[in-house]
């Protein structure tokens, strides 16, 4: 399909009055329409979505399904084949949204503001990490610094081993908005894999977005304010290593797998020890441009027995 006849959209996860976590489309014009709502339409259309039900289970088969969700959105445009979904579509303000990726089989997120670590130096995180774009960051009882920093989160859209460094941004399916939270305690105890995996740690979305429509990754601007008062405005463009790259170097030692998020800043950025620490009450806001804003606050875990 020519990239010129496409119609921008993004994915995201949510829910409404309490219902389980549902995928939806969602066009410029912030209006929503859920996955399943449409799925008739694109088996219509000879494109049968699979793994329909949660964002990750479209990614197992990504390069059918966004062909599929393309040629859909562009029925959706048709007057007459449209017409019968356009009462499915409402305002995503009337949406809760969760984390896109809920439980992603591998998290790597790579160590910035770290002396003498490389743009390509990556730590593992746990899957219970993974809050939505709204939550709150819980400071684990008796903690120290609690820091922040914003992130591009890189969704994998199919199987990567040892990839040529050409080929790398192919093996992308698309980005998400991450808040990267660090435990500097733990970090100086020698673990970063602790440091980094505590529950609420890694905040993602609101939206995941796909390749095609984000543009440039390597020109993504990212901003971070705490309380109102922005500290860590970047972007990827001052990385060493693009992203492409940087992902193709990950693979010549690890497997990834569809619906893996690496978690990918801006190098050496602003050293962790300048961060200012997370207190009980703070608001976060993180924003990547054109991939969404977060809006979180963080909450000290209560020390009464």
């Amino acid at each position: 399909m020519n990239d010129d006849a496409q119609i921008p959209f993004v994915l995201g996860m949510f829910t409404v009055s309490g219902s389980p976590a549902f995928p939806a489309l969602v066009l410029d014009d912030e209006a929503a329409i859920s996955i399943d709502a449409i799925a008739p339409l694109a088996a219509r259309l000879g494109h049968a979505l699979t793994g329909q039900h949660s964002i990750f289970g479209l990614l197992q088969n990504w390069e059918r399904n966004f062909a599929g969700l393309c040629a859909t959105v562009m029925a959706l445009n048709d007057a007459v084949a449209g017409k019968y979904f356009r009462s499915a579509f409402t305002s995503v303000e009337f949406l809760t949204p969760c984390a896109p990726i809920e439980a992603p089989r591998q998290i790597l997120c790579e160590l910035t503001g770290v002396e003498d670590a490389r743009d390509t130096s990556f730590v593992a995180k746990l899957a219970s990490t993974v809050v939505g774009p709204k939550a709150k960051i819980h400071l684990p009882k008796s903690a120290g610094r609690v820091v922040v920093e914003a992130k591009v989160g890189v969704v994998m859209g199919q199987p990567a081993y040892q990839l040529d460094a050409a080929d790398g941004v192919g093996a992308i399916a698309g980005y998400v908005t991450v808040t990267d939270v660090t435990l500097v305690d733990s970090e100086m105890r020698g673990s970063w894999f602790t440091a980094k995996s505590q529950p609420s740690f890694l905040p993602t979305g609101p939206y995941f977005v796909p390749r095609a429509f984000a543009g440039d990754v390597d020109t993504l601007e990212m901003t971070l304010a705490v309380n109102g008062e922005k500290v860590f405005p970047t972007g990827l463009d001052q990385r060493s290593t693009p992203i492409g790259p940087a992902i193709a170097d990950l693979t010549q030692d690890f497997q990834l797998f569809p619906g893996d998020i690496i978690c990918c800043g801006a190098g050496w950025g602003q050293a962790l020890a300048d961060l200012p620490g997370l207190g009980d009450g703070d608001i976060v806001e993180t924003a990547v441009r054109g991939l969404g804003q977060q809006t979180l606050n963080s909450m000290r875990a209560s020390t009464d027995v």
